[in-house]
């Protein structure tokens, strides 16, 4: 009940300070300057939200400190109400501190150039901007300060509570950046589109207090942009190279920078693709409505941030003293770049035989197929050589006959990878083949024509072409993967050990996970004993696996040990961990052979919910779907 109301007591002090604090910031801005006060019923409004919400602030406030000493927390999951408190409200602070930041210097700039009488984008003149703003950044700073000094002392929060404040930290730290990011991002696209167009298209822009409120505008957010990018990014650098609180640890790090490199990509490949087509269009006698300069300037401002968080990957991983950690980095980005070629490779190739089939039917080439053909060729330059790069790399990685080849063949990515790609192939011939066949049956019932059939006939027949190659590739290498995994068992030193399943004989789950592990280990002995004299002989190479309740029969043997969590009693309770059933721990217990077998670091398999996951794949195959038809549309 205590979490409940810490919650509580935080949620209704961040709502009335927050609510105080801008009621004061309005009523100071109306203060100072009357044009900026709506009507004078605002002034009693804002009196009366002060009035009222600082007492409810202060109340629920000091209550705060008592209730988080009597908070209960796990270290791995929960979350420190207060620690959320502290960083929601500095986020809640620090972005109007942004906005009025961008807001004051370009008031500032105009009025440094003699522009006061000038309206800016938000229909304010320079004066009421300096004044609004003013007010806004004095007090919000101000809060940033206090908070800042009144922040919770580390050294003396237990465990779970210090965990959380670092995790929200990190959090914190790569929203900023994050942020920063996009608004320098969108600043220099702003800025140098403006400039491209006076450059090469004049008298864009009449009058000269026109163009320096825009350019001073985009300048403006520039520097901030800038700023609010590189001051946590730079501390984020920092304690990462010095193994700062976990940081060389952390996923989040890497989901912030796998998303970055994700997205810059996706649209860089799309932008070539875009830029590719116009000027096919233009070599085939179309006419180009698109600005060049526009996909080039989009080109080079993604293009910096793929190369630069690329970069920062590739030294992460160089700097990992664990070469399997190091490995996985690169595989995973490796993988980002296959699965975005491939994706938007196909789909030019599929418009690609769709052009064939259509050529071959109409037997003329008119402008509409002229543009699908601009299209389709633009979609395979752009692809094919991300593609080829990236899974050339991660295949000549996996058929080396070492124990890093193996650990790649074997690992989650590379299996999600290619299922992903047999699951969409055998949707995509599914739906083509669902398409064809109501066509011909509408046309046999006398409900529909030839004509009608030509208009979806050619796509599904494009596509359930290229989605049986993709499947047939796909299996063909998993197929590959499962011998060369076979082959390697066979050849390594390691499959002289022995394996003993210490478990009662008329254990059915001993039963289960000895028939499971002659299944998958097949070059391995497995042995299924209760007999404390079968481990004699057993050397450092081997394996036991065994109960909990049995450890200490065997807490002598110098063979390796695998321990199971009992559960053979109700009043068995495991304090930290969660209840697993049989064919979970047998799962587990393979993943863990195998990791021994590969002279891989031993790590307990992740365990994710099953409504994250499917979120996180959702939203990756709806971004997927969103460049690839933007790229269809354009």
């Amino acid at each position: 009940m205590s979490n409940i109301r810490s919650w509580y007591l935080f949620l209704v002090s961040a709502i009335s300070l927050q609510s105080v604090i801008w009621a004061a910031i309005r009523l100071l801005r109306g203060v100072l300057h009357p044009d900026l006060l709506s009507d004078f019923n605002s002034i009693t409004v804002e009196i009366a939200v002060i009035i009222i919400g600082l007492p409810v602030f202060l109340w629920h406030w000091t209550r705060t400190r008592d209730s988080d000493r009597d908070l209960e927390l796990d270290t791995d999951f929960d979350v420190d109400p207060g620690a959320m408190y502290f960083y929601s409200m500095l986020l809640g602070f620090f972005y109007p501190i942004v906005f009025n930041s961008i807001i004051l210097l370009a008031a500032i700039f105009q009025l440094f150039l003699g522009f006061d009488s000038k309206l800016l984008q938000n229909n304010m003149t320079v004066s009421e901007a300096i004044i609004s703003s003013g007010v806004a950044l004095f007090i919000l700073s101000s809060m940033v300060f206090y908070f800042y000094k009144q922040r919770f002392n580390l050294k003396k929060l237990d465990i779970a509570s210090r965990t959380s404040f670092i995790n929200l930290r990190r959090i914190f730290l790569f929203v900023l950046s994050l942020s920063g990011l996009l608004v320098t991002v969108y600043s220099v696209l702003s800025l140098s589109n403006w400039i491209l167009l006076e450059l090469f298209y004049k008298n864009t822009v009449t009058g000269l207090g026109s163009a320096a409120s825009i350019i001073l505008d985009d300048a403006s957010r520039l520097l901030i942009g800038l700023v609010l990018w590189q001051l946590p990014w730079s501390r984020l650098q920092l304690f990462y190279e010095s193994a700062y609180d976990g940081e060389q640890e952390s996923p989040v790090r890497k989901i912030y920078l796998y998303s970055l490199i994700f997205v810059s990509s996706l649209v860089c490949v799309t932008t070539a693709a875009i830029l590719f087509s116009s000027i096919l269009g233009k070599w085939l006698g179309l006419q180009n409505d698109g600005e060049f300069y526009i996909v080039i300037n989009v080109l080079s401002v993604f293009g910096f941030i793929w190369l630069y968080h690329a970069m920062v990957l590739h030294n992460d991983a160089k700097s990992s003293v664990n070469r399997y950690v190091e490995a996985k980095i690169v595989r995973i980005y490796r993988y980002l770049l296959s699965v975005i070629g491939l994706a938007i490779l196909l789909v030019g190739l599929g418009g690609a035989i769709d052009v064939i089939i259509r050529l071959i039917w109409l037997e003329e080439l008119g402008n509409a197929l002229r543009s699908q053909i601009a299209y389709v060729l633009s979609a395979l330059f752009a692809s094919a050589p991300l593609w080829l790069l990236s899974w050339t790399k991660i295949q000549k990685e996996s058929r080396v006959n070492n124990e890093m080849a193996q650990v790649e063949r074997q690992s989650v990515v590379r299996k999600a990878y290619l299922y992903f790609f047999l699951y969409n192939s055998t949707m995509t011939v599914l739906i083509s083949g669902v398409i064809v066949l109501s066509e011909f049956l509408n046309i046999w019932m006398g409900d529909g024509s030839i004509d009608d059939l030509f208009d979806d006939f050619p796509y599904a027949i494009a596509y359930s072409f290229i989605a049986l190659i993709v499947w047939l590739y796909h299996r063909a290498v998993l197929n590959e993967d499962k011998k060369s995994n076979s082959s390697a068992y066979t050849d390594s030193n390691l499959i002289q050990m022995r394996v003993v399943v210490f478990m009662p004989e008329n254990s059915s789950f001993a039963v289960d996970l000895s028939s499971k592990l002659e299944f998958e280990f097949p070059t391995i002995e497995i042995e299924h004993t209760y007999d404390p004299k079968s481990l004699d002989n057993l050397t450092e190479v081997d394996v036991i696996i065994i109960n909990t309740i049995d450890s200490n029969i065997v807490s002598k043997s110098s063979a390796r040990k695998f321990v199971i969590m009992s559960s053979n009693s109700e009043q068995w309770y495991w304090i930290g961990m969660s209840h697993q059933s049989q064919s979970s721990q047998i799962r587990n217990c393979i993943h863990t052979l195998r990791q021994v077998l590969s002279g891989e670091e031993v790590k307990t398999p992740y365990k994710f919910n099953g409504c994250i996951v499917g979120v996180v794949v959702l939203i990756g195959i709806f971004l997927l779907f969103l460049f690839t038809m933007i790229f269809l549309v354009n």
